[in-house]
């Protein structure tokens, strides 16, 4: 088991991004930084491939700002993105329209990070 944005989940998360194929359609590059509690990094995509990272992405396309709890719900598939942002727990900075464009890719980076969500330990480190 490997606990939800801890350094070796990051590294794992990586690995499936970069094996995974997964590029931008158009080529172009595409960063999202999440801020969950005090816990920063961000996933890259572009017509080289995909990745995923700690701390902040070099000019991200969108930011999220959201609580452990609300981002582990979307990780896990318990709650969709659009629904955190929507009923509040989740704060959209940057361009909304480039998530559209993107929505592709994002959701072939769901399938990529299932077997490692299946090996995840999703308790807070807080607690």
């Amino acid at each position: 088991m490997v606990q939800y944005l801890s350094e070796e989940w990051l590294q794992e998360a990586d690995t499936a991004l970069r094996a995974s194929g997964l590029r931008t359609p158009d080529g172009q590059r595409f960063a999202i930084e999440q801020h969950v509690g005090e816990a920063v990094f961000h996933l890259l995509f572009d017509g080289e491939g995909a990745g995923a990272r700690s701390g902040p992405a070099p000019d991200p396309s969108v930011v999220f700002h959201q609580s452990w709890d609300t981002a582990a719900a979307i990780a896990r598939g318990e709650l969709s993105a659009e629904e955190a942002v929507l009923n509040g727990h989740t704060i959209l900075e940057g361009d909304p329209m480039a998530l559209v464009a993107n929505h592709p890719v994002l959701a072939k980076a769901d399938d990529v990070f299932a077997e490692l969500r299946a090996r995840t330990t999703w308790t807070d480190p807080a607690d």
